[in-house]
């Protein structure tokens, strides 16, 4: 299950101490005309060269590079390569394929598999030559572009995850899509994102959900923290399932949405305002973490299912 978990800001704290001067030799670049965001180590040069489709149609590549020299903790070359695919419609199933085969052919593949990054289905590659790593993320996203985001580091030097997993697309206001989208994939494929992973994940997470839950400090199942009640949509049209938790004399009804960039939020449907993160753990325990009005200040509580509660 896949629900969003804040960090407290204690341990935020020492994260940052510790990783110390590795985090700072990164930083966001943002590039609104072509709709991304992405981790590089220094500003990238840009550059345009001519891109030729499987199907023989003349596109534009518009790369983007940072370089960082031998010797030095991020040694490498770091690159995002963005192609408009809207002058190629109906070619777009084709797009991530060969960019996939494009990558391959540089060296043996050690890992080749479909993924999401950010709620977007990409194809994830790591290759390797006999001097060097190549660590890739393959998108087509839904605004018709396809980004190639590719790592070469020398083997020596540790794999640039924060790069190859800090792509995030934009809308043309510059903001942060996390809308689960899959243009052009094959039918019935087992990924994370697309409609029927909507509703796979949206039934899993409803399963997990429903009953009756009580905190194990002095609560009980006859006046339970939490019950579910009826799956609903959310004013978004969001998946959701609708809830009541009580606690300290205070009801609050709610939606608790089951998939998609909120998922494991409890909103209030009147303001469309997260009150609460859920997370499940194992042996049927619900965490709750409360964020807003009116459970703000309340502690975070790990509830137990009610025995027979699902029926």
């Amino acid at each position: 299950m896949r629900f969003v978990k804040l960090i407290p800001v204690v341990a935020a704290l020492l994260i940052s101490t510790a990783s110390g001067a590795y985090a700072q030799a990164w930083d966001a670049y943002v590039n609104r005309e072509n709709f991304f965001t992405v981790n590089l180590p220094n500003e990238p040069t840009q550059t345009q060269v001519p891109y030729k489709t499987v199907k023989g149609t003349d596109l534009t590549a518009r790369v983007f590079t940072s370089i960082e020299p031998p010797g030095t903790l991020l040694a490498g070359t770091y690159r995002v390569t963005v192609v408009d695919y809207t002058n190629a419609k109906g070619e777009e199933g084709d797009a991530m394929e060969q960019a996939r085969q494009a990558i391959k052919a540089r060296g043996t593949a050690k890992y080749d598999e479909v993924g999401n990054i950010d709620q977007h289905r990409s194809w994830r590659l790591a290759v390797e030559t006999p001097t060097a790593r190549i660590l890739s993320e393959i998108v087509l996203a839904a605004n018709n572009r396809l980004y190639i985001v590719e790592a070469e580091v020398p083997l020596n030097v540790p794999p640039p995850a924060q790069f190859q997993a800090s792509l995030q697309i934009l809308d043309e206001n510059g903001v942060r899509i996390r809308t689960r989208t899959a243009p052009a994939a094959p039918a019935k494929e087992a990924t994370p994102v697309g409609q029927e992973a909507n509703t796979l994940e949206s039934n899993k997470v409803a399963a997990a959900i429903t009953g009756s839950w009580r905190n194990p400090n002095g609560g009980t199942c006859e006046a339970a923290y939490f019950k579910s009640g009826t799956r609903t949509k959310t004013g978004r049209g969001e998946e959701a399932l609708s809830g009541t938790v009580v606690n300290m004399g205070v009801t609050v009804n709610g939606q608790l949405i089951l998939s998609g960039a909120r998922e494991g939020q409890f909103i209030n449907p009147m303001n469309d305002k997260a009150i609460f993160l859920f997370e499940n753990k194992p042996g049927d325990k619900l965490d709750m973490f409360p964020i807003d009005a009116p459970a703000r200040g309340w502690p975070e509580v790990v509830l137990e299912l009610c025995p027979g509660s699902r029926g």
